[in-house]
Protein backbone atom coordinates (compact mmCIF):
# COMPACT_ATOMS: atom_id res chain seq x y z
CA UNK A 1 0.00 0.00 0.00
CA UNK A 2 2.75 2.61 1.20
CA UNK A 3 4.23 1.63 -2.36
CA UNK A 4 1.40 2.26 -4.41
CA UNK A 5 1.34 6.03 -2.42
CA UNK A 6 4.37 6.49 -3.21
CA UNK A 7 3.93 5.80 -6.75
CA UNK A 8 0.68 8.22 -7.07
CA UNK A 9 2.74 10.86 -5.01
CA UNK A 10 5.79 10.63 -7.52
CA UNK A 11 3.62 11.61 -10.28
CA UNK A 12 0.96 13.41 -8.37
CA UNK A 13 3.20 15.97 -7.18
CA UNK A 14 5.00 17.27 -10.28
CA UNK A 15 1.75 17.42 -12.47
CA UNK A 16 -0.02 19.67 -9.46
CA UNK A 17 3.40 21.80 -9.45
CA UNK A 18 3.70 22.31 -13.52
CA UNK A 19 -0.26 22.92 -13.57
CA UNK A 20 0.05 25.88 -10.73
CA UNK A 21 2.90 27.19 -12.95
CA UNK A 22 1.14 27.03 -15.86
CA UNK A 23 -2.21 28.66 -14.39
CA UNK A 24 -0.49 31.50 -12.60
CA UNK A 25 1.78 32.34 -15.99
CA UNK A 26 -0.53 31.30 -18.31
CA UNK A 27 -3.72 33.28 -17.70
CA UNK A 28 -2.93 36.32 -16.24
CA UNK A 29 -5.75 38.94 -16.48
CA UNK A 30 -7.21 42.15 -14.86
CA UNK A 31 -10.68 43.05 -13.43
CA UNK A 32 -11.06 46.83 -12.82
CA UNK A 33 -14.08 47.06 -9.30
CA UNK A 34 -15.07 50.29 -8.17
CA UNK A 35 -11.92 51.77 -9.16
CA UNK A 36 -9.52 49.29 -7.95
CA UNK A 37 -7.61 46.94 -10.80
CA UNK A 38 -7.54 43.35 -9.28
CA UNK A 39 -4.73 41.35 -11.16
CA UNK A 40 -5.11 37.87 -10.75
CA UNK A 41 -4.57 34.52 -12.63
CA UNK A 42 -6.75 31.45 -13.44
CA UNK A 43 -8.09 29.68 -16.72
CA UNK A 44 -10.60 31.10 -18.43
CA UNK A 45 -12.19 31.45 -22.06
CA UNK A 46 -10.29 33.95 -24.07
CA UNK A 47 -12.39 36.58 -25.65
CA UNK A 48 -15.51 35.77 -23.71
CA UNK A 49 -16.06 38.05 -20.61
CA UNK A 50 -16.19 37.09 -17.54
CA UNK A 51 -16.62 38.10 -13.86
CA UNK A 52 -16.16 37.43 -10.23
CA UNK A 53 -18.54 37.87 -7.22
CA UNK A 54 -16.99 39.74 -4.35
CA UNK A 55 -16.44 35.95 -1.92
CA UNK A 56 -14.42 35.74 -5.20
CA UNK A 57 -12.50 38.65 -4.70
CA UNK A 58 -11.81 38.10 -1.22
CA UNK A 59 -10.54 34.86 -1.70
CA UNK A 60 -8.74 35.65 -4.64
CA UNK A 61 -7.24 38.32 -1.80
CA UNK A 62 -6.84 36.04 0.85
CA UNK A 63 -4.99 33.47 -1.77
CA UNK A 64 -2.44 35.93 -3.43
CA UNK A 65 -1.66 37.55 -0.06
CA UNK A 66 -0.56 34.91 2.51
CA UNK A 67 2.56 36.06 4.83
CA UNK A 68 4.98 33.90 5.64
CA UNK A 69 7.38 34.44 8.35
CA UNK A 70 11.02 32.92 8.92
CA UNK A 71 9.85 31.35 12.63
CA UNK A 72 9.88 27.63 10.95
CA UNK A 73 13.35 28.36 9.32
CA UNK A 74 15.32 29.55 12.00
CA UNK A 75 15.13 26.25 14.02
CA UNK A 76 15.17 24.12 11.01
CA UNK A 77 18.34 25.66 10.21
CA UNK A 78 19.82 25.32 13.63
CA UNK A 79 19.36 21.77 13.37
CA UNK A 80 20.53 21.18 10.30
CA UNK A 81 23.76 23.64 11.55
CA UNK A 82 24.47 21.51 14.39
CA UNK A 83 24.27 18.14 12.72
CA UNK A 84 26.59 19.47 10.35
CA UNK A 85 29.23 20.23 13.18
CA UNK A 86 28.42 16.67 15.19
CA UNK A 87 28.96 14.88 11.37
CA UNK A 88 32.62 17.61 11.10
CA UNK A 89 33.27 16.52 14.29
CA UNK A 90 32.42 12.53 15.25
CA UNK A 91 34.06 12.34 11.82
CA UNK A 92 37.48 13.61 12.49
CA UNK A 93 37.87 11.50 15.68
CA UNK A 94 36.80 8.20 13.71
CA UNK A 95 39.00 8.57 11.07
CA UNK A 96 42.45 10.15 12.27
CA UNK A 97 43.96 8.72 9.45
CA UNK A 98 44.12 9.10 5.67
CA UNK A 99 46.01 7.37 3.19
CA UNK A 100 47.96 9.78 0.65
CA UNK A 101 47.40 7.84 -2.36
CA UNK A 102 44.14 5.43 -1.99
CA UNK A 103 44.31 2.77 -4.03
CA UNK A 104 48.32 2.39 -3.79
CA UNK A 105 49.53 -0.38 -2.13
CA UNK A 106 52.54 0.49 -0.11
CA UNK A 107 55.66 -0.97 0.30
CA UNK A 108 56.87 0.04 3.71
CA UNK A 109 54.93 -0.36 6.88
CA UNK A 110 53.32 2.11 8.49
CA UNK A 111 55.14 4.29 10.61
CA UNK A 112 55.19 3.94 15.01
CA UNK A 113 53.64 6.44 17.11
Amino acid sequence: MKQLYLHIMKWFLPVLFISYMAGITLFTHSHVVNGVTIVHSHPFKKGSEHSHTTVEFQLIHLLNHVLVTDSGLIPTFAVAALSLLCILFIRSQVEPYHRSCPGVISLRAPPVA
